[in-house]
């Protein structure tokens, strides 16, 4: 069975991250995408536009010395939507929700970067 073209986009959303495409990730990412990130600024927060998103989550992740990393368990995906919440449109994401797996940890790992 084929994987959904929603599914294979937030895929090739992770892999640009991961090998640091800029180029693929202003494809795959909408000019006007809202991104909504639990973690605080400068990791994270409520976001609106590529170049807030690229300047805030992408080149902040350099404030951690290079360990930031994200990773993808599995895709489910429709025509409008894909899980780790994705809003698709147009071949594009539009909006992108995040939830720590562990909140307790992410808040701890935060709090001691604040100190």
């Amino acid at each position: 069975m084929d994987e959904h073209p929603s599914a294979q986009l937030v895929r090739a959303f992770y892999e640009a991250r991961a090998r640091g495409d800029r180029a693929a990730i202003r494809r795959i990412l909408a000019a006007d995408i809202e991104w909504h990130d639990p973690y605080p600024p400068p990791h994270g927060g409520d976001l609106q536009g590529l170049e807030t998103v690229l300047r805030d989550v992408f080149d902040g992740a350099q404030l951690t010395g290079g360990s930031t990393r994200l990773w993808l368990e599995d895709v489910l995906a429709n025509d409008r939507r894909a899980v780790a919440l994705y809003t698709i449109r147009d071949d594009q994401i539009v909006e992108a929700r995040f939830f720590p797996f562990d909140r307790a940890a992410s808040d701890a790992f935060f709090d001691a970067g604040a100190s």
